[in-house]
């Protein structure tokens, strides 16, 4: 059974957005992206899935689409990229997929080999120095695992690799707490806030283990009473590489890629032009905090139109801001709400100007809704 291949196949695609205005945020209850991590020279590399319910979505990428994968690849690029573990008494056996050649560290002998198995030629080889014995798992390119064997239970080598391929760690946040289910994992080492969020966003990372077979793990994201959304980031335990070393890795390239962003566009009725560009209430509870003409989004929003705005509203007590165009004498208006970044020191008051540079970013912005 290859069971990363089967959750993969089993995510599904985000629906469709939701009309403005409450339910933007009311019903999303439990948007969960989960990024597996690839290691490259004994440093960090994402890659991303992403399942989205509702309205609430985590900080997007520069580069990315409002609802994304975090990270993507050329026609000619392997991705994920392949582990790169040199050969040590930690990592004695090295393994080529393509050729199911596997080398040792001198002085290394093998003892037995599970596989290859899967799709994917995954191989599990049992190698000893004559003192230590280490359970290699190479489940993919980038999953690559060493265990010393006494950590293990006293099972037989076989038995020991059908349960680890058949029991994936599955961490989640119960009510703001980690968890990683019943099935044998457990937690060994639980870090607080590695990313150094503030409030409602959280972080937190772990040593986990199951039967000798170590991971780290990450997550990171929102949790408030009633909604969760995380991101969780997991790797195989890296040789030489300690998990704050490996966290680390993971906040540089945070800080770097995490900025605020905004929910999908939807189409809204609470706003409408007045004279001329003027945007004003168009129903009851609504309140224009700013506004401005003509705003720099690309040729498809304002091609063929009469008139353009973008402005910051309150519907209530929530805040959105809207793009409005006038085309055909028909006037229709977009609503988005914008995510604050998960670092307090990289939070402020977003610009018109910002917020139309957000939204010009998008390769295909309004996802269609502007055609």
């Amino acid at each position: 059974m290859d069971w990363q291949e089967t959750l993969e196949r089993a995510i599904p695609q985000p629906p469709p957005a939701h009309p403005d205005p409450a339910a933007l945020v009311a019903d999303g209850k439990k948007l969960v992206r989960r990024r597996r991590l690839a290691v490259v020279a004994g440093t960090a590399a994402a890659v991303a899935a992403v399942v989205g319910i509702g309205a609430i979505v985590v900080p997007s990428r520069e580069s990315a689409t409002p609802n994304p994968p975090i990270a993507s690849k050329s026609a000619d690029e392997e991705w994920p990229p392949a582990a790169d573990i040199p050969l040590s008494d930690q990592a004695p056996v090295a393994y080529d997929f393509e050729t199911g050649e596997t080398t040792l560290e001198d002085g290394w002998t093998e003892v037995d080999r599970v596989g290859p198995f899967t799709a994917k030629n995954s191989l599990a080889v049992e190698a000893t120095d004559g003192e230590k014995t280490i359970y290699a798992y190479f489940e993919s390119p980038s999953e690559i695992s060493f265990t010393d064997a006494s950590r293990t239970s006293t099972k037989d080598f076989q038995t020991w690799v059908d349960d680890i391929s058949l029991s994936p760690p599955e961490a989640t946040w119960d009510n703001g707490d980690l968890d990683v289910g019943d099935d044998g994992w457990r937690i060994v080492r639980e870090i607080s806030n590695p990313l150094g969020y503030a409030a409602p966003w959280k972080s937190v990372g772990a040593v986990i283990e199951r039967d000798g077979l170590e991971r780290w793990t990450l997550l990171n994201g929102v949790v408030t009473e009633n909604d969760e959304s995380f991101e969780e980031v997991s790797t195989y335990a890296i040789p030489g590489q300690t998990i704050e070393e490996w966290l680390a890795d993971v906040e540089e390239a945070d800080r770097r890629d995490y900025r605020p962003s905004y929910s999908d566009a939807t189409t809204t009725e609470v706003v409408e032009f007045g004279s001329g560009s003027e945007v004003v209430p168009a129903e009851k509870g609504v309140e224009v905090l700013d506004q401005a003409a003509d705003p720099d989004i690309d040729k498809s929003f304002s091609a063929a139109t009469s008139r353009t705005a973008v402005a910051r509203i309150t519907v209530g007590d929530t805040e959105r801001y809207v793009l409005l165009r006038e085309k055909d004498g028909v006037t229709k208006a977009f609503s988005y709400t914008v995510i604050p970044a998960p670092r307090a020191e990289d939070r402020g008051p977003i610009t018109l100007d910002g917020f139309a540079a957000m939204v010009r970013r998008d390769p295909e912005p309004g996802r269609g809704l502007w055609r």
